[in-house]
């Protein structure tokens, strides 16, 4: 059982989140310009993120990431050259786009889609 420290701690860390635009489900870097900006080429379901017609990298929902576990998904946002060397997207993680625990943010968010 977390200790109320712990808890304590998350509920801030939620809130600041909150109080400065960001959810913290991950949502916000998968749509925000200055960091993931994954919806300038990826679409998602109605409703779990802006209309676009965005169509460089292929639809993301439930369908298509079944059986993408979080370390195949950290891999391929960490660097996706490394599957595909062809691959247009960028490597957020080693170029320190993102960082770990926002890589974390997103992978939560992509788990979530419909």
């Amino acid at each position: 059982m977390p200790s109320p420290v712990r808890l304590l701690a998350a509920a801030a860390a939620m809130a600041a989140a909150a109080a400065w635009g960001q959810s913290a489900d991950g949502r916000d870097l998968f749509t925000r310009p200055d960091k993931g900006n994954c919806i300038a080429c990826h679409q998602v379901p109605e409703g779990s993120g802006p209309a676009v017609r965005a169509d460089v990298g292929p639809r993301l929902d439930a369908a298509r990431l079944k059986g993408w576990d979080r370390k195949r998904l950290r891999g391929i946002l960490d660097d996706p050259t490394l599957a595909n060397p062809d691959s247009v997207m960028p490597p957020y993680g080693r170029h320190h786009l993102l960082e770990a625990r926002e890589i974390e943010r997103v992978i939560d968010f992509l788990h979530a889609l419909p």
